[in-house]
Parts: structure tokens; sequence; C-alpha cells
């Protein structure tokens, strides 16, 4: 039991401090409590979230313009697949994907 307390406190090691106005605060303990879990489980539960949403939005745009460029160049192009592509979708089909 020990050693799980350890490897916990280990875990959660890093702190986040943050000031917020009342009724926020109130609005975060009363989400928590309806799911069920502790204001820090919440918060932390919602603030990785939304930092994913945030970063995968921020990837999408930086590739959007000129990946779809390069997309759209290699769909317009009349080339015939070369002998590695060949090669590689027998491979794939023999995988049974």
């Amino acid at each position: 039991m020990a050693l799980a307390k350890t490897k916990k406190k280990s875990i959660r090691a890093a702190r986040l401090d943050i000031r917020l106005n009342p009724q926020a605060k109130e609005k975060i303990e009363q989400a928590a409590a309806v799911s069920h879990q502790s204001i820090t489980d919440f918060v932390v539960t919602s603030l990785l979230r939304a930092s994913e949403e945030a970063l995968e939005r921020q990837q999408l745009i930086q590739l959007t313009n000129r990946d779809r460029d390069l997309f759209l160049t290699a769909l317009d192009s009349d080339v015939r697949p070369n002998r590695a592509l060949r090669k590689a979708a027998e491979r794939f089909k023999r995988s049974g994907y």
C-alpha cells in the first residue's frame, strides 16, 4: 500500500495553481459532483481534453493548405503506380486488412 501512495505522489508531482472567480469555482465544483469525479480529476480531465483539441486544431490548420495542394496535385497527375507501389499493394492485400 505504501508503494501505491508513493507512486501516486510521483505521478502527480507537478502543480498548476490558478485563480478564478467564485462563480466559476462553484460551476466547476457542481460539474465535478454530477460527473462523480473529484474536483482535481474533473479539472485535469477537462483541461487535457481541451489541450488535445486545441493542439489538433493547430496542427490541422498548419498542415491544411500545403498538404491539400500536394494531395490535389497528386490526384490530378496521371501517373501509373511504380513497381514498388504495386508490390506494397500486393503485400497489403495478402496481409488481410
